[in-house]
């Protein structure tokens, strides 16, 4: 690829700068721009927001493929050299993992692994897969199903802005537990989305167990009191995904409702207060179905709700 003009006049030593005529070097400046400054990363702040496309984000490093998006760096996500190793806190990567090849997956990933300090963040979004799948059974309309294609492939108006890879909740769980995270949450978000975060892992953290709040569950609430909770259908999944056969105690508070759980070698039933669940997982997939006895009356919420988990 060849090296722009601007960067060529950069790399020219100050001794054969001096040598060459004042004039002309002003008509080069003039023609050609003055070279660009070389790109600090301790200038900027220790979060990143990877992909930012429009969406640059005051207090991140934003970083993008292009340049007409006007980024603090232009640069591949899959190998950001410019920047060094562990030493950001937070590395936000929404709607970029579908847009690599299936292969180049886990080389971003890892990437964005080494970014991280121990314990950093990465918060993510990438399309749910088996929603969708859901969707063009449950709309038998061509219109619908046009739309899905769209979040299924991408809106495909430039280069970079197409999909080449889909994930399930267990799909994504192992990717990230593969390139060194653990403490992995995810939920659905607009009923075809997987939102989510995992932190870069450090020793003696725990077992390194994901949990995946499947189909029935919604998204955490937060109140102003700094209270939090999540509401789920009347049925609902919990996956939790495990690099290995380990024994976990699953923490959960029934807050309001009553819910029959089966799964994992377990069938309780659980009433409002706080429960742990000993589980014995086995190494990959292990999935807890909940079941709501009958179905909470909320008229100011439209949503089916079954039960709700502190």
């Amino acid at each position: 690829m060849p090296i722009p003009l601007q960067e060529l006049a950069g790399r020219v030593p100050q001794r054969w700068r001096r040598r060459v005529p004042m004039g002309l070097r002003n008509r080069l400046v003039d023609r050609f721009g003055h070279p660009p400054k070389p790109f600090d990363p301790l200038a900027f702040p220790t979060r990143v927001n990877l992909g930012s496309g429009w969406d640059n984000r005051p207090g991140y490093l934003n970083v993008d493929l292009h340049d007409f998006h006007s980024p603090d760096l232009v640069g591949d996500v899959r190998a950001l050299t410019a920047l060094p190793s562990g030493r950001y806190e937070e590395v936000i990567a929404q709607d970029i993992l579908e847009h690599l090849e299936r292969d180049d997956v886990p080389v971003a990933l890892k990437e964005w692994r080494r970014l991280l300090a121990p314990g950093g963040r990465l918060w993510l979004r990438v399309p749910d897969l088996e929603a969708l799948l859901r969707w063009l059974q449950q709309d038998d309309t061509a219109e619908r199903h046009r739309e899905i294609m769209h979040f299924l492939f991408g809106t495909q108006a430039y280069n970079g802005d197409y999909h080449h890879a889909g994930f399930t909740g267990l799909l994504l769980s192992d990717e990230l537990h593969r390139a060194g995270f653990e403490r992995v949450e995810l939920e659905i978000r607009d009923d075809w989305l997987w939102e989510g975060e995992g932190f870069a892992r450090t020793d003696g953290a725990g077992p390194p167990v994901a949990a995946v709040w499947n189909t029935g569950f919604y998204r955490r609430e937060h109140g102003a009191d700094g209270s939090s909770w999540r509401w789920a259908a009347g049925e609902a999944e919990l996956l939790l995904y495990a690099d290995a056969a380990t024994p976990y105690t699953l923490e959960l508070t029934l807050e309001t409702g009553s819910v029959q759980v089966t799964g994992v070698g377990i069938d309780r039933a659980l009433s409002p207060g706080a429960h742990a669940l000993d589980l014995e997982l086995a190494t990959g997939a292990n999935r807890l179905r909940f079941v709501a006895t009958e179905l909470q009356d909320l008229p100011e919420d439209a949503r089916e709700l079954g039960f709700r988990l502190g």
